[in-house]
């Protein structure tokens, strides 16, 4: 660990924009506060709307350092982050996921050469079409440490020559999200047998035709099964936008729900239909079966052990799949994403590498005050 007079100087960035990530970072906002460590978490308000941010934060029992005032751009976002890191003497970065938060903080944190911890690294769908597959890939590239979720993603990034970082395997923190707050979720919201659904992807949601077939498949799986659709803001304004909204039929569409009432719906589902990964992950770990409505997946593991289904949008393959998993038998599958206690050894590595490094080049300069930091360094500089 660093030794006191160094960790004064350590200061931490954790970057975030999304209810994901709100959840996701939930532990490593607790290891760093218990490691005594200076810390803050910067929210670019990619999601600002009451349930998918204020909502979230309160839930998770944490909240934001500061916020991106006014509206949300990926430029602005980096602009507003580098000039925080600057005032604020930040040393390090973390970013977790696929989102474009993760992609605002590594670029920010890369042209005033901080090192960068991406957690969740080495997602890959092949998709290189799909947004979050060359964020994931960007952000990769640029990380001095990555956190791999699992042994397959580990072995990727281990293959991969762009990846200039220091790759380590120490779990998943949804695990020690389902772990710690087990008691919220652990009650059955309803008494039926249902299906719960959640879809927001823009593979879905720019297209009228996936919409209009999804929408379709789910009204057939709602003749025989309650159908729990907690719609997301982007795909209710494209319900709106295709004029689709009128025809959900006997879907239950439902405003966006808390975590732990989302997740004790899919704990208690008879299956789970998503187009989110992070959604794949918790019906894996909740042992409850998955058919993921799109053309691929980055959660290549969870196929492979027979708990997951990629469907596709067509409507025979999803009613199949559909079936196929409500009379799937709950079983646990092989342990992929480790023990409880991925945020505190998360934090304890970033501390350790940091100790190392110290002890590689105890010369080395310390970070620049902000006012030694020049106008032309942010936002690239000399006009990269």
């Amino acid at each position: 660990m660093l030794g006191g007079a160094r960790r004064e100087l350590l200061r931490i960035a954790l970057v975030q924009g999304t209810r994901p990530e709100i959840i996701k970072n939930f532990s490593i906002v607790a290891a760093l506060a218990r490691a005594g460590v200076r810390f803050e978490v910067l929210h670019t308000n990619q999601h600002r709307q009451r349930k998918m941010c204020a909502d979230v934060y309160r839930a998770m029992g944490y909240e934001w350092s500061r916020a991106l005032p006014g509206r949300y751009s990926l430029g602005n976002a980096i602009e507003w982050l580098q000039r925080t890191f600057v005032r604020d003497g930040i040393t390090h970065v973390i970013v977790n996921g696929d989102t474009a938060a993760s992609l605002a903080g590594a670029l920010a944190a890369l042209y005033l050469d901080l090192g960068v911890t991406h957690v969740e690294a080495g997602l890959r769908s092949g998709d290189v079409l799909m947004r979050e597959e060359r964020n994931r890939i960007m952000v990769d590239s640029i990380a001095t440490l990555l956190f791999a979720y699992t042994a397959y993603e580990e072995r990727l990034l281990r293959a991969t020559p762009a990846v200039r970082g220091r790759i380590h395997l120490e779990g998943n923190t949804t695990v020690d999200v389902l772990h710690d707050f087990a008691d919220a979720i652990s009650r059955p919201p309803r008494s039926d047998r249902y299906v719960f659904v959640t879809l927001h992807r823009k593979e879905l949601t720019d297209s009228r035709e996936r919409m209009t077939a999804l929408l379709h498949a789910l009204r057939r799986i709602a003749e025989r099964r309650a159908v729990v659709f907690p719609v997301h803001p982007r795909t209710a304004d494209a319900l709106r936008r295709y004029k689709l909204d009128r025809e959900l039929g006997a879907i239950e569409a439902v405003d966006p729900v808390s975590p732990f009432e989302s997740l004790a719906l899919q704990k208690h589902a008879l299956a789970i239909l998503t187009d989110s990964g992070c959604i794949q992950e918790e019906a894996y770990l909740l042992g409850v079966p998955c058919v993921t409505l799109r053309n691929n997946t980055e959660r290549h593991l969870t196929v492979a052990n027979g708990a997951n289904v990629v469907a596709g949008f067509a409507i025979g393959p999803i009613l199949a799949s559909v079936e196929e998993a409500c009379a799937a038998q709950r079983r646990g599958w092989p342990d992929i994403y480790g023990p409880p206690g991925a945020g505190v050894r998360i934090v304890d590595r970033v501390l350790s590498e940091a100790a190392a490094a110290e002890r590689r080049d105890p010369q080395r300069p310390r970070p620049a005050a902000p006012a030694e930091i020049c106008a032309e360094t942010l936002v690239g500089g000399d006009g990269l």
